[in-house]
């Protein structure tokens, strides 16, 4: 099973060096909402202060496969 990082960049980046292992694409796409989802519930103050955050999922390389917006809480 290939290793999926999750980065979240903004005015920040913070990096993820652990990564999961996870079957393919489309799980660590899964992964990443539920992530993107844990994160403006967890820290909605961070979230609304009006900058554009985003997750974006790397492969094993470091290289990015996808950039999701995280939207800011309603």
């Amino acid at each position: 099973m290939p290793r999926f990082h999750f980065e979240v960049r903004g005015a920040e980046r913070f990096p993820d060096p652990e990564g999961v292992m996870l079957r393919d694409r489309a799980s660590a796409r899964k992964e990443a909402a539920r992530l993107s989802a844990a994160l403006v519930r967890d820290y909605p103050e961070v979230f609304a202060e009006g900058r554009s955050w985003s997750l974006c999922i790397l492969d094993e390389e470091g290289r990015t496969l996808e950039t999701l917006p995280i939207d800011p809480p309603p």
